[in-house]
């Protein structure tokens, strides 16, 4: 019998059942988890309608090989510690970073993609000497390229911010009567806003080395063999000029060396 006690009033208990609260929910979340199916399906079949992913923040306005750094280095002589080389001259990779946003960038990671590595020179002699130079990067020698090195970074650019960071690089030791070396590379940088930039392919020398290559071969086209040979300093000449011809971004230090070995390699040969 309607409206016994312990039993609600009529129009209560005969309420529908899409009146009630937790059945509207539940509907709610059927009817979403429907369109979120449904569009994963549209997404899937028609790739290009999915909404493009957010712009990174982080751009690269420039990328500069014509600064030079001098970093600290140790030196070794017979296996021994000397001390420390205050002013050892050193390449460097610089790039301007421009921040637009309204939100600091944090660059996270530097990944060099080193696509070759090229000992530049001719023998010249040398001695006992060894350098460990205090680069930003350290390529190893004897590895097969290409290969990847990794370097963890938090280096900030503010909002509505330029910022410039650099990068020195060269071998893991240097010996006395050693040759330039000469790397080719790519860089890219990583952020937290996912932003990958990356940059055209760099050239960079390391000078040390230089001065001694270039005596030798100048004492090679005017007296005749002797630690190298008129040959050498020729084919020398044509492959620092072959490397410089082939990139854009060329550290000022190779492009004056392959000048000045073209120059040599043009002089006539003694006897």
């Amino acid at each position: 019998m309607r409206g016994q006690q312990g039993e609600g009033p009529a129009d209560d208990r005969d309420k529908a059942f899409l009146e009630k609260p937790q059945a509207v929910i539940s509907l709610a979340g059927g009817v979403v988890a429907i369109l979120v199916a449904v569009l994963g399906l549209v997404f899937g079949f028609f790739p290009g309608c999915q909404p493009p992913p957010p712009e990174p923040k982080l751009k690269l306005s420039d990328v500069d090989v014509a600064r030079e750094k001098d970093i600290a280095a140790d030196w070794t002589y017979a296996g021994e510690p000397h001390g420390v080389v205050e002013r050892w001259e050193s390449s460097m990779l610089s790039i301007a970073l421009r921040n637009p946003s309204d939100n600091k960038v944090l660059v996270t990671q530097a990944e060099f993609v080193i696509s070759a590595v090229t000992k530049l020179g001719c023998p010249y002699g040398g001695g006992g000497s060894s350098i460990q130079a205090r680069y930003d990067i350290k390529v190893p020698d004897g590895r097969s390229t290409p290969f990847t090195l990794r370097r963890p970074l938090k280096f900030e650019v503010p909002p509505h911010d330029n910022q410039r960071i650099g990068f020195t690089m060269g071998p893991e030791s240097f010996v006395d009567g050693g040759l330039p070396n000469v790397y080719r590379f790519t860089l890219t940088l990583t952020a937290d806003d996912k932003s990958r930039l990356t940059t055209d392919p760099v050239i960079l020398m390391t000078p040390q080395g230089s001065d001694s290559v270039l005596e030798a071969a100048e004492d090679a086209m005017r007296k005749g063999p002797g630690a190298t040979t008129p040959e050498c300093v020729k084919k020398l000449a044509r492959t620092a000029r072959e490397i410089v011809e082939g990139g854009d971004l060329v550290s000022p230090e190779l492009m004056k060396y392959s000048t000045e070995l073209n120059r040599l390699a043009s002089l006539p040969a003694s006897g």
